[in-house]
């Protein structure tokens, strides 16, 4: 029998520490399915704040519109995603500032059914075209095969290029679940590589 201070040590693994949660926020014109593509992500029943529209971009879209910051939650590769979702009203343009703080990624949210769209992506360019620059970003195009008004992918990735930011830009159909979790998997990639990138 061998003696005790001669016996093998047992080794204790060191547990992994999980990933540092990360925040995302979803902006985006009324009735681009904001609310629907976060229902869809979250794993936990998704906080919302729906009620009846009143502005009258909003009743032409939908019969509610949000008025507060949502939020929902799923994981990606054992990451916490904290969800958060803006009105699309621009009288609470105050709630997407302050969604945004220490948010690490931005969906992008165009409804292409709108009789304007590139004049909504415009809109959220002036409102966070300093983030966008600066932050890893995905414009999503809902509503696409309710096209009225001709707008393509390209004049979108041309009208992106044209106001200095560099992001994808892809179809979306919020009510998808797949196509949802593409879209953020896409971002969570990003975020990744920009942090490796720049550490």
């Amino acid at each position: 029998m061998r003696p005790e201070y001669l016996a093998t040590p047992r080794l204790v693994p060191i547990p992994t520490p999980a990933p540092a949660p990360m925040k995302i926020v979803f902006v985006g014109n009324v009735g681009s399915g904001k609310t629907t593509a976060i229902t869809s992500l979250s794993e936990s029943a998704m906080l919302g704040t729906e009620v009846r529209a009143t502005e009258q971009d909003a009743l032409h879209r939908k019969a509610t519109t949000t008025v507060g910051i949502e939020y929902g939650v799923m994981h990606i590769h054992d990451t916490k995603l904290h969800l958060y979702g803006t009105p699309g009203q621009r009288r609470f343009d105050f709630m997407a500032s302050i969604a945004c703080q220490g948010a690490v990624g931005m969906v992008v949210m165009i409804d292409n059914a709108h009789p304007h769209p590139l004049v909504e992506l415009d809109y959220f360019l002036q409102r966070h075209g300093d983030y966008l620059k600066t932050h890893p970003a995905i414009v999503a195009i809902t509503h696409y095969d309710d096209n009225t008004t001709q707008t393509y992918l390209i004049e979108y990735h041309r009208y992106l290029r044209e106001h200095g930011i560099s992001c994808p830009v892809m179809r979306l159909d919020a009510r998808e679940k797949t196509q949802v979790t593409q879209v953020v998997e896409k971002l969570y990639a990003k975020i990744i590589r920009s942090r490796r990138e720049y550490p």
